[in-house]
């Protein structure tokens, strides 16, 4: 038996590995670490996406802060190897239909240089966005925030 492993392989997404998600509601909760006192905070959030056909379009209300409403389109880049300004590095598909993608991007996180680790994990039913930071000359990361939702019917 022969395996060929190809290490220089890029890793792609299209809009199709997001298509479960065109035209849903969902409602959840964001989850962040409060940049003062390091604990973390919930709050309640609803969210609609559409997919076209190379862009996502979310549409995310705070229930209690209306005034952060956010409405974003990111746009599949460079052949699908990058997601908005995130260079995917990852995508699976598991058994029971549940898309795993990683993202990576650099930044600044309370003023401090950064690599941004994004982690999208959904289904017909699920959807959550995980960032974690990792600060320059460190090794580890810690989770900024989470994004948690279930699909409204």
């Amino acid at each position: 038996m022969c395996f060929f492993i190809n290490l220089n392989a890029q890793v792609t997404i299209s809009t199709n590995d997001f298509q479960i998600l065109n035209n849903t509601k969902w409602e959840g909760t964001l989850t962040y670490i409060d940049y003062k006192s390091g604990k973390p905070t919930d709050i309640e959030s609803k969210m609609q996406i559409i997919i076209s056909e190379k862009t996502i379009e979310q549409n995310i209300q705070y229930v209690w802060e209306p005034n952060k409403n956010v409405e974003t389109r990111t746009k599949i880049k460079n052949k699908g190897t990058y997601l908005g300004k995130q260079k995917v590095v990852s995508k699976f598909l598991n058994d029971n239909g549940l898309m795993q993608i990683i993202t990576t991007a650099k930044g600044k996180d309370d003023g401090k240089k950064a690599t941004f680790y994004f982690t999208y994990e959904f289904d017909s039913e699920t959807y959550e966005v995980t960032k974690e930071v990792q600060f320059a000359n460190s090794d580890e990361r810690f989770m900024r925030n989470t994004y948690t939702y279930v699909r409204l019917r």
